[in-house]
């Protein structure tokens, strides 16, 4: 048996050993940079329409169900029609509506009290009572980015409160609220309870989605 004696080439074996762990090092923080930009691109997409489910639980609470809540003890058709005069034309919300005897029942009724034909899932999306889409407010000399389109849905209703729904800033004596004959006003407030589901995604990806529960005392 002769041992081998001639080294040549093994400098090159040796360079060639050398750059393929190079060259995996190189790949292993191309891919934890690539990893961290997905990962931050990511959170930032979801806090976008995050932000856009805040902006339609607000909307939702201060201005829809109040004003349908006042509509109520008023004339209900003309409170939806001045409602959907005001948002549906709107540019940047294009506003509509779901079942309205289901959103005047789920407005005005402890949840055992809806009708069956009222859905009661938890999914926003099934039979939403509100729709509408927040767009971006830039000028239009600028290209105007995807909005936001969400939607509203009452799920439950606990709590059918006693509260004045038909003057929104104020609260009333209560119907079946036992009173002092001297002070008017005198007994007890219970708030109308909403559970509220709301959802929000892009228009153009639906993938980018936040969904927010809310229990909204009115």
């Amino acid at each position: 048996m002769k041992p081998i004696t001639n080294e040549k080439g093994a400098a090159l074996i040796t360079a060639l050993m050398l750059t393929m762990i190079s060259l995996a090092i190189v790949m292993l923080l191309l891919y934890y940079v690539t990893t961290g930009i997905q990962v931050s691109a990511s959170q930032k997409r979801y806090k976008t329409v995050l932000e856009a489910a805040y902006g339609g639980v607000s909307l939702s609470v201060n201005e829809f169900i109040p004003q349908l809540n006042s509509a109520i003890f008023g004339n209900y058709s003309s409170g939806v029609h001045d409602l959907l005069t005001k948002y549906a034309s709107s540019s940047n919300l294009n506003m509509t509506l779901g079942n309205l005897d289901c959103l005047q029942q789920k407005l005005d009724n402890a949840t055992a009290d809806w009708g069956n034909s009222c859905s009661k899932t938890l999914d926003p999306r099934d039979n939403p009572d509100m729709t509408f889409i927040l767009k971006s407010t830039l000028s239009s000399t600028f290209t105007q980015p995807p909005g936001f389109k969400v939607f509203t849905k009452i799920v439950g209703t606990p709590v059918k409160g006693n509260t004045d729904k038909a003057d929104r800033p104020n609260l009333r004596k209560g119907e079946n609220v036992v009173e002092s004959a001297e002070i008017e006003g005198g007994g007890v407030t219970i708030p109308t309870t909403y559970r509220v589901e709301v959802r929000a995604e892009r228009e153009t990806n639906p993938q980018e989605k936040a969904n927010i529960s809310v229990l909204y005392a009115y």
